[in-house]
């Protein structure tokens, strides 16, 4: 269920999906969103009433050190950085205080160039197999599963990569067929459609070259080619997604038995 802010786009309640045995996740509970840096007074209120109790910050250092999170008061505030460091492109320092959307989207696009889309398409592989990331995953379930009342909202950047994995470990968790955790994931390219046809046209006032602005829909928004690289390595390298839960990100099945339990509708 879409969530609408005036300073964040891509939110969206996980509530209402279809796990385990047809029951289904409840409302209210678990939020995925995009960096919380510039939403509004209006913003921070409507998430206090929403019972938001917990910010998961995915981001690194240098993106938070760039772009800090507003502060909610009375909600948690967790680092969990899921990766060390990214390239320039996506890391780019602008002030998003000081810069639209559109325009961010189009100097990111510009910084990473040719071959972005399958640079993008690349970092999923580890997420799900390097050592940082899969401690990062830990925390993040972990996390997760101690949040026993309110909301927990979990965000990186843009709300759709590291977001994305991290969702769909969640989903997966909850019994959630793959199905709908793609259908889940590409929802993205719907929050981030205008801005992305804004970010076009001013890179056409600007006179980008098209080779740039023809890649600026993969690389903003999300490509079915990127999670299904993750799924890839997970289903080959790791041995399948329940053999990565409970060997690489060191699940229990108490542990998941608790997170359904917590998650999950009766």
């Amino acid at each position: 269920m879409k969530i609408e802010l005036q300073g964040a786009t891509n939110v969206r309640d996980l509530g209402g999906m279809t796990g385990l045995n047809g029951a289904k996740i409840k409302k209210g509970r678990i939020i995925r969103s995009s960096n919380l840096s510039v939403i509004t007074e209006e913003d921070c209120e409507y998430l206090k009433d929403y019972g938001l109790k917990m910010i998961i910050d995915l981001r690194t250092d240098d993106e938070v050190s760039a772009n800090p999170d507003r502060v909610i008061e009375g909600v948690k505030y967790i680092r969990c950085p899921i990766l060390k460091t990214l390239t320039q492109g996506i890391t780019h320092d602008d002030d998003l205080s000081k810069t639209t959307l559109e325009e961010y989207i189009l100097n990111f696009s510009i910084a990473l160039g040719d071959g972005a889309r399958e640079w993008l398409r690349d970092l999923y592989i580890p997420l799900v197999s390097d050592e940082f990331s899969l401690n990062g995953y830990k925390k993040f379930l972990q996390l997760l599963r101690e949040n026993e009342n309110g909301a927990v909202l979990y965000h990186c950047s843009a709300g759709k990569d590291r977001v994305g994995v991290g969702t769909m470990l969640f989903l997966s968790i909850m019994g959630v067929s793959r199905e709908d955790i793609i259908r889940d994931y590409l929802e993205t390219n719907i929050s981030f459609r205008p801005s992305i046809d804004g970010a076009i046209e001013i890179g056409r006032k600007r006179g980008v070259d098209k080779r740039t602005l023809d890649v600026i829909p993969s690389l903003a928004g999300v490509d079915l080619t990127y999670i299904q690289k993750a799924y890839e390595i997970i289903d080959t390298v790791q041995g399948g997604m329940e053999g990565f839960l409970k060997n690489q990100l060191d699940l229990t099945q108490a542990e998941i038995d608790k997170m359904r339990s917590n998650y999950l509708e009766k």
